[in-house]
């Protein structure tokens, strides 16, 4: 089957799609400070808005699994194809909109804006779910024999395009810009160059059946491996899976912004790292199963992110412990999908799908928001214990009560200007407070410039302590996170040999589950798990 396809095309075309997300990804988490300082969005609103660009893909991906198996791979490339593109050109609207209402009513501004940007963001990931539902099996079915290889290279595409995209960040986005500035918009809207590229690249091509489509395998039967409870264990360690590295990646340049001259460049590092070794994630599959190589992946994440989280000083350090990190999460979002296509083959992209679904909804509806409130609830109640006349001067409107933490916020218009000032890096002396004077007026008034930079020299360093040890924080409190996962993951290690090993599975002539002939290293064992497999895991 595989030879009837140009592999190379899909392959390529699939990895754009992929580019085209990290690209886009990479390039709004770069947003948060220039979103606080013309919009007054805080860290909250923020997080909502990240968790917004995954939301839709956590529905999209499970919904599309199914779509796919009716109406084929192509439709619903092209569906997620036009919504890319209607996502890119919303951000244009943002200042516009900003600016014809802030004069009557800021918060009002403020508000619409916030909701333009969450809508743009959310389309955005819903195309992201339609197309990883579709290039997932894709590349399954077109290298049938090396399934777990060949989606950690595709899966390379993501960290390749934050790359391109943290670079391009660093280059044009933000006063620490390499070169010089240009509109935000039109920064995150570029991904669209990639989005016409795959497009151009897929479409003349001709794509693979799905599986319920094939005749290999009935359309019910795609759906066999929800009624085994391995795949339910798999599921809610995908969720875990997407928590620790997408919500971490979502937050990772804003947590790391007053420790790095350019905080994007840890992205940047981090993508690098995961880019390179997910090309010899075939290699150590061969070597350790691929449960095994969860296993270690989930402890060596684990031990990164306490390491990251820690009072590091020096920016080498900092590099030393992202790059352990990075080991820890290179390999698991892709391993994951490759346990699901050679144990569940039967269920296509229904399966895929499903982990798909369960990573990117744990990071839209939790990870993005609760690890934005776990910063802000740390810096208030950093400032709020040790500081206590910076935290009068600085405190937003009320309390606020989110994942069980109460705590009064810090007014997000105050902080970027106050983090934007440039400190003596001996004495802590104030060099330059510009960020506070050109603040935009009607977001922070004369009156209230004048009261912040009376106490600026005790501030602006209190301020950007408080930032930097709120960031520490809410890694450290993620760090439960993969140890969660290395407790399930040896769980399951531990449950697949005491039935003689992990083994891939595939469909025979007959359409029966049966434990694959190529060479798995050490996957030794033939127990089925599927759906159709024995009572004990239904």
């Amino acid at each position: 089957m595989a030879g009837e396809f140009n592999r190379t095309k899909l392959m390529w075309a699939s990895f754009l799609t992929l580019i085209a997300s990290g690209f886009g990804f990479a390039t709004r988490t770069a947003a948060g400070g220039i979103w606080e300082r013309e919009f007054g969005i805080d860290g909250s609103g923020f997080g909502q808005i990240l968790g917004a660009g995954f939301l839709g893909f956590g529905i999209m991906i499970f919904i599309g699994g199914i779509l796919v198996e009716k109406f084929g791979y192509k439709l619903l490339l092209g569906v997620a194809f036009a919504l890319h593109l209607v996502s890119a050109i919303m951000l244009f609207g943002a200042s516009p909109i900003f600016a014809a209402a802030k004069d009557t009513n800021v918060e009002d501004a403020t508000k619409a804006v916030f909701q333009l940007l969450w809508l743009s963001a959310f389309l955005f990931s819903i195309a992201q779910g339609l197309y990883e539902a579709v290039i997932n099996p894709v590349i399954a079915q077109i290298y049938p024999d090396n399934k777990t290889h060949y989606l950690n290279i595709l899966h390379a595409g993501w960290p390749g395009g934050m790359i391109l995209g943290g670079l391009f960040a660093a280059a044009f986005i933000g006063n620490d810009a390499w070169f010089f500035p240009i509109s935000w918009s039109v920064a995150l809207s570029s991904f669209a160059i990639f989005v016409i590229a795959y497009g151009v690249l897929a479409f003349p091509e001709k794509f693979p059946k799905p599986v319920g489509q094939s005749g290999s395998d009935s359309f019910a039967n795609t759906f066999s491996c929800f009624i085994s409870i391995p795949f339910l264990v798999l599921i809610i360690l995908h969720g875990c899976v997407g928590y620790m590295e997408l919500g971490v990646d979502s937050w990772m340049t804003k947590l790391m912004e007053n420790l790095l001259p350019n905080a994007i460049l840890i992205l940047v590092y981090t993508s690098l790292l995961m880019f390179v070794l997910r090309f010899f994630a075939g290699p150590i599959v061969h070597k350790i199963n691929p449960i095994g190589l969860l296993f270690a992946s989930s402890v060596v994440a684990c031990l990164g992110l306490l390491w990251l989280g820690s009072d590091i000083q020096s920016i080498a350090v900092i590099f030393v412990a992202a790059t352990f990190y990075s080991f820890g999460k290179a390999f698991l979002w892709p391993t994951m999908l490759g346990v699901a296509g050679e144990r569940y083959p039967q269920s296509g992209s229904v399966a895929m799908g499903a982990l798909g679904a369960a990573g990117m909804l744990t990071v839209g509806l939790i990870a993005g928001p609760r690890i934005g409130t776990q910063q802000a609830y740390a810096m208030s109640e950093d400032l709020k214990t040790n500081n206590q006349a910076t935290f009068e001067r600085y405190k937003g409107d009320g309390e606020s009560t989110e994942w069980g933490m109460t705590y009064t916020g810090i007014n997000p218009v105050k902080m970027n200007a106050a983090n934007g000032v440039v400190l003596n890096e001996e004495t802590n002396a104030v060099e330059d407070d510009s960020s506070i004077k050109n603040a935009d007026s009607t977001l922070l008034s004369d009156e209230e410039k004048t009261a912040l930079l009376e106490n600026i020299a005790e501030d602006a360093p209190v301020i950007q302590s408080a930032n930097l040890n709120a960031g520490r924080q809410a890694l450290t409190w993620t760090a439960y996170v993969p140890f969660i996962m290395g407790v399930g993951f040896l769980g399951l290690l531990l449950y697949y040999r005491s039935i003689g090993g992990y083994k891939a599975l595939t469909i025979s002539e007959s359409g029966e589950l049966v434990p694959m002939d190529s060479d798995h290293g050490s996957h030794e064992g033939s127990s089925d798990d599927t759906g159709g497999a024995s009572s004990d895991e239904a």
